[in-house]
Order: C-alpha cells, then sequence, then structure tokens
C-alpha cells in the first residue's frame, strides 16, 4: 500500500496508470447521464487532473470519463477506495452505478462492488469538475485553482464475505502508552461479539480476546509495550496490527502516543510541554501536475519544510494526502488539517443539504487521518461568516462533529481561521439568549437536523459551550492594510494577542495566515510593492513578532509556494509574458513582463516563500533564519 494503514491478509490492486479517457462539455444531467452513451478516445493518468494548464489560463471545463477493468473473483464483494475524486464522481461497475461523491474533492472515500458472476469487472468513473451547488456543494471558492480528475490513488480491496474490519482508531490516554483503540466493522456488523487480536510493533502479541460488539464497533484497551513519545524533536512512531476473528480480516495501523492540551497561561502545550509552532500554509498544487501530486513532489515539499525551519504546516484549504501525513509523522511537522470550504456564505450553513455533505465531509477527513499524530488541529470555514450570529449554529456543528470522533482527552483542537477577527461573533457567546434566538430560528428554516439535537429543541448547558479550542486570525497587515507601513504589523498583532487575552485567556492564539507578495522574477535592490525585497521585509516582521511573543502559540506564513489562482482571478488577470521556455511545465518558466494591476498577476496569487516551482525567493532565508535560530 503506498499509505499507512496496511492490510496484510487482503488481496489488494493499486488501480493506477493510464485509463480510457473521454471528455464533454455540454451534460447537463450528469446525475443521472446514462454511461453507455460515453465515447473514449485517449488516455489518462490516473492518479491525476485533466484540465492542467499554464497559470493565467483556464482549463477545460466539464464532464470526464475515465475507465479501466479490473479482476475480483466470481461471487466476491470488493470494495473501492478513492483517495480523492475531484469535484463530482460517480463510479460504475459493468455498466450499473454503484454510488457517487459529493462531500469535495479532497476527501477520499470508500464504494462497494456487488458480486458477480464474472471474473473480469468493467470500472467507469464520471469526474465533473464544474462548480454546482448539488453535484459538489462544498466547492464554494476559494483563492485558489480547484482542479478537476482522480487526483489521488485508487485501490480495490477483496474482502471477507461476513463482517471485515472498516477501519481502526488510536488514541492516547497516557504518556506512559496506554491507548484505546476503536474498531469499526463493516458487513455483517450486527454480530454480538468478535475475536480480535493485537501485535504491537510485529514483535508484541496480546492473546486473542473475544470482544462485544456494540453499534458496530468494538473498543479495547491496551498498553503499549516499550513505549515512546511523539514529538517534534523526536517522532516516535508505533504500529498496531489488529486481527479480526482468527486472521478473517487484519489491519495495521501506525501511530504516535502524544497529547495536546493547553496550559494555564494559554499557550499550546504537546505532551504537557510548551511549544512555538512555526510554518506556511501549503497548498497541494505544482504546475505540471495540478493538485494530482508525484510521490517525489510530496517529499520535495517535505524536505523544503525541513530545510527551512518549519515545524509546522497549515493544509489549506482541503483534507491532506495520506502520503504527506505519514511524512509529517515521521518527521515531526505538525498539521493543521481541515475542510474544503473558503468562501462559504451564510446560505450555506442554513442549508440542510450542504450541511449533510459538510458533516460528512468532516467525518471523511477524520477517519482517513485520525491515527496520523502530527495533526493537532481540524478546522473548517476559513475566513467564513462567523460576523454573523446566525452562521454560528453551523460552527457549533461543525465543531461537534469533529468532537465527537477525536476521543477523550481529545487528540485534535478544533479551530477556524477567521479574518473576522474581533468582530467574530462565533468566537463569544456569552450572550446566551441571543444566539438562542437566532438558532431557534435556524431550526425551524431546516429539517432535519444536521447534526444531533433532540426533536423539541431543548438546549443543554454543553451544547452551548465555545466553539472552539484556539483563537486562529488571518490578516495581511502592510499588505493589504497600510502598504509600507512596516511598523503596523508587529503593532496589529500585539493589538490582536492583547485582545485575545483580554477575551479569551483560557485560549492559545495563533496567526493563521499573514504575509506579502513577492514576484519571483522580480529581485530589486530596492524595495517597491510586489518585488521580494518588499515580501521579505512585512514577512520579517511577522515572523519576529509571533516568534519572540509570549501571547502566541503559532505561525503559519502565507504561504509556501505560490500557486494557481482560482477561475475568476485566473480569467482576469490572464498570463504573464513569458519569455521563450519548453512546452513542458515541469520545469520553471519566466515571466519576461508581467501586469501588476490585477489582483493576482499573471494569474498566479505570489505571496509564496517560493515560486510555482519551488525557486526561492529573499523571503524564504529570512524565515529560514528565524525559525531555524529560535529556541524560546
Amino acid at each position: 500500500m503506498p499509505f499507512w494503514p496496511q492490510y496484510p491478509t487482503r488481496n489488494t490492486s493499486i488501480l493506477n496508470g493510464m485509463w480510457d479517457f473521454g471528455f464533454e462539455t455540454n451534460i447537463s444531467d450528469i446525475i443521472h447521464f446514462n454511461i453507455s452513451h460515453v465515447t473514449f478516445t485517449t488516455k489518462a493518468p490516473v492518479p491525476g487532473c485533466f484540465d492542467v494548464v499554464q497559470p493565467g489560463i483556464v482549463g477545460p471545463k466539464g464532464t470526464a470519463f475515465y475507465r479501466r477493468h479490473f479482476m475480483l473473483p466470481r461471487d466476491t464483494t470488493g470494495l473501492l477506495y478513492f483517495a480523492a475524486c475531484s469535484f463530482y464522481c460517480q463510479i460504475f461497475v459493468d455498466g450499473l452505478s454503484v454510488g457517487d461523491h459529493r462531500s469535495g474533492g479532497y476527501h477520499p472515500f470508500w464504494i462497494n462492488i456487488p458480486a458477480s458472476s464474472q471474473q473480469q469487472r468493467e470500472l467507469i468513473v464520471l469526474v465533473d469538475n464544474r462548480f454546482n451547488k448539488t453535484t459538489a456543494p462544498t466547492h464554494t471558492g476559494g483563492d485558489f485553482y480547484n482542479y478537476g480528475g482522480i487526483t489521488r490513488d485508487v485501490i480495490l480491496h477483496q474482502v471477507p464475505s461476513a463482517t471485515y474490519i472498516e477501519r481502526v482508531e488510536t488514541f492516547t490516554l497516557s504518556l506512559e502508552g496506554s491507548i484505546l483503540i476503536r474498531v469499526v466493522l463493516r458487513g455483517n456488523s450486527s454480530v454480538p461479539s468478535v475475536a480480535v487480536g493485537i501485535t504491537f510493533d510485529e514483535h508484541h502479541a496480546y492473546p486473542s480476546v473475544v470482544v462485544p460488539v456494540k453499534n458496530g464497533t468494538v473498543e479495547l484497551n491496551a498498553t503499549v509495550p516499550n513505549a515512546t513519545i511523539w514529538s517534534i524533536t523526536t517522532p516516535n512512531l508505533h504500529t498496531a496490527r489488529i486481527s479480526l476473528n482468527q486472521d478473517s480480516d487484519v489491519v495495521t495501523v501506525r501511530f504516535g502516543i502524544r497529547t495536546i492540551s493547553i496550559s494555564n497561561t494559554s499557550r499550546l502545550l504537546l505532551n504537557d510541554e510548551e511549544v512555538k509552532l512555526r510554518g506556511f500554509n501549503r497548498h497541494t498544487m505544482w504546475p505540471d501536475t495540478g493538485s494530482a501530486l508525484s510521490l517525489e513532489q510530496v517529499k520535495k515539499d517535505v524536505k523544503l519544510l525541513q530545510d527551512v525551519g518549519a515545524n509546522y504546516v497549515r493544509g489549506s484549504h482541503y483534507p491532506q494526502d495520506q502520503r504527506f501525513l505519514d511524512l509529517c509523522d515521521e518527521y515531526g511537522i505538525v498539521v493543521w488539517e481541515e475542510t474544503l470550504g473558503p468562501g462559504v456564505k451564510v446560505k450555506d450553513l442554513l442549508d440542510p443539504y450542504w450541511m449533510k455533505y459538510q458533516v460528512e465531509a468532516i467525518n471523511q477527513m477524520i477517519s482517513a487521518s485520525i491515527n496520523h499524530p502530527s495533526v493537532l488541529f481540524h478546522a473548517f470555514y476559513n475566513e467564513g461568516p462567523s460576523n454573523n450570529p446566525i452562521a454560528c449554529p453551523g460552527y457549533n456543528a461543525s465543531a461537534v462533529a469533529i468532537r465527537e470522533r477525536v476521543g477523550n482527552p481529545p487528540s485534535r483542537l478544533v479551530t477556524w481561521a477567521s479574518d473576522k477577527r474581533d468582530k467574530d461573533v462565533c468566537l463569544d457567546i456569552a450572550d446566551v439568549p441571543f444566539v438562542v434566538e437566532y438558532f431557534m430560528l435556524w431550526c425551524r428554516l431546516i429539517e432535519p437536523i444536521p447534526f444531533p439535537l433532540t426533536r423539541n429543541y431543548h438546549f443543554e448547558p454543553s451544547f452551548l459551550n465555545l466553539h472552539f479550542d484556539k483563537v486562529s486570525f488571518n490578516y495581511y497587515p502592510a499588505w493589504y492594510h497600510e502598504p509600507g507601513n512596516m511598523s503596523y504589523p508587529k503593532a496589529f498583532w500585539n493589538s490582536m494577542a492583547v485582545w485575545v487575552q483580554e477575551h479569551f485567556p483560557e485560549m492559545p492564539f495563533f496567526i493563521s495566515e499573514t504575509g506579502a507578495g513577492g514576484i519571483y522574477e522580480w529581485k530589486n535592490t530596492s524595495d517597491p510593492f510586489w518585488s521580494q525585497k518588499y515580501q521579505a521585509e512585512v514577512v520579517k516582521e511577522d515572523i519576529e513578532f509571533a516568534l519572540n511573543s509570549n501571547r502566541v502559540s503559532g505561525i503559519t506564513i502565507w504561504q509556501f509556494a505560490d500557486i494557481k489562482a482560482n477561475m475568476q482571478a485566473t480569467a482576469v488577470s490572464g498570463p504573464c509574458d513569458y519569455a521563450p521556455h519548453p512546452k513542458t511545465l515541469a520545469v520553471p518558466w519566466n515571466c519576461s513582463y508581467i501586469d501588476i494591476s490585477p489582483s493576482r498577476p499573471g494569474g498566479e496569487n505570489h505571496k509564496g516563500a517560493m515560486d510555482f516551482w519551488r525557486r526561492s525567493k529573499d523571503v524564504y532565508f529570512v524565515a529560514k533564519e528565524l525559525y531555524t535560530n529560535y529556541h524560546g
């Protein structure tokens, strides 16, 4: 398997490779489309994006069709695992629809394959990359290019005909190695009990025990022999081989023993020790592969994070590639992971259809990432409408969905990146009657309620707890606000840190986005707007404040590398004038002239510490010096 977990007793097949491919631009009803009308005209790679073109140009929009065949023994059920398929995907086996996926193009999902008398099966995947409130509700926009395609691995699993393991979840109970193991069953999960065996780190086997099944789940407490702690400096990892019914099915997970908490001085604690997190926001995007990164590109990004001295990365703005998270586990890089959803509006949070897929997206993200010790934070609604009290129940719905899944004590903290800052009313629900009034209005508008709540809308005090565990603010002083004023970043961030301490003294404060733009080709010795030098000066002020303030627990600069701008900005800006270059986007292209009047010159967001091709800018070296020399 290309990532954890592993399935040592299952027959699995990685279905990556060149698939038959077709494309249509004018299909209106993709949900009920007759798949027999498809014409396959060429080949396309899986994983891959079918709409990769140069920055400044909008790629093709429409419906793609991928086809290949696979083998499955006669009269045997199977599972297809899609690590990501973007935006909307519908899966057909032997000409029949077996399921679709609407909760986001970066979220992993499983599809059941019915048994057949035939061994050779035909698989067709319909993929649509158009923004649509019905087929792709969680694709609400955002300041980045949303690519389309089967963008991550496709894996076939042959599973037992009776009861088998859907997933295994581990939760640290103590730093001495006490853990809770939760085994979620599938197939015939209504059995009264199952036999479960555990082997830690390949050598330490426990005798199989019969465990009662409750709601399709079994739970066991165990102690990891010779337990070692996962931390940023010592990222030790353990494995647990979980055997079901004398090896009828086996899943091996990798996990870390670590805790996360908050000090009485409102600082983040990892394993009861105060940490300062420093890093970048990172998009899963390269010029030649779009969002379907090769393993080599994933590894390069992790190596660059290490080189620049980062111990923290925000996976903006969607669930992360499991290969990337595996590497973050191994190298001690803390991760903020969030659901897709920048550009969320109040009307989305009031829409039960939208909320259904938002909660589904949360559960898919957590199911995939629950055993990664590197993931400390789960989040949602980047720069959402949290200045409107009507939106707050929607925030609480996502917070509740996360908290129900991350254990007790919680293995993740809940947050969101707010650009409303001190105007963010969802941070503070001290005025309970005021919030309840709006919540009651919201409840009358939606049926069914997309999260647990009693039918008569009775409010338990616990339901009206704060929605979040840490305060995270986005702002760009000296870039969008008071450009040229180099005293402003430190003054502004200090005012926010003081405000957070006054209003939420028990909460750690994070700078979740800040920075400035710098065009790679603009290497002036002076510092005009858009130059590398100006960008580096602004970011230096941001980082210095965060590292020197005892009120700040972490900072993620926007951003790791330049990215392709969203479809609207791409259409407005167009490309720069490129110097002569090879046709392939796998090698860097250089702008000979670029118009800086649009907000996204050349169709890119230029706030990266590196350009789109990972060539370092001045700001990379400024961040590296500050991050690597920090020993607070």
